[in-house]
């Protein structure tokens, strides 16, 4: 509805394997916010992960994960989605970390961290 598939691919190569699951994610996260959201970061290659300091085995080079920027800033995503999964809205949702200080989230349908969903780096 309001993303491209385009969005999600990588920013290396082109190719695109992310998983619909995510994209329903995002979109589900952006039918409650009502405002845009921008992907920074979705399926990557794993020549492109390794570029950007990615871990061998990232849900991004998996299909399963996307770093998300918001315009009125990634605490107030984080919040969001946070509120969203409390009301069981996206229990698809493994991860959700706030990179505060880069002003992203990064969502990911990956295993659950035995340190819980909801995580912040400052």
């Amino acid at each position: 509805k309001n993303f491209n598939v385009r969005e999600f691919a990588c920013h290396h190569c082109g190719e695109n394997e992310i998983e619909q699951k995510v994209i329903n994610l995002c979109q589900k996260i952006r039918d409650f916010v009502g405002t845009p959201i921008k992907i920074n970061s979705g399926y990557r290659c794993p020549v492109h992960n390794k570029k950007v300091g990615g871990v061998p085995n990232s849900y991004h080079v998996q299909g399963l994960a996307s770093d998300l920027y918001y315009v009125f800033g990634a605490k107030n995503l984080f919040i969001a989605i946070r509120s969203l999964y409390d009301l069981g809205v996206i229990p698809e949702l493994s991860f959700c970390y706030l990179y505060r200080k880069e002003n992203f989230v990064h969502i990911d349908c990956g295993q659950y961290r035995k340190n819980g969903v909801f995580q912040i780096h400052d």
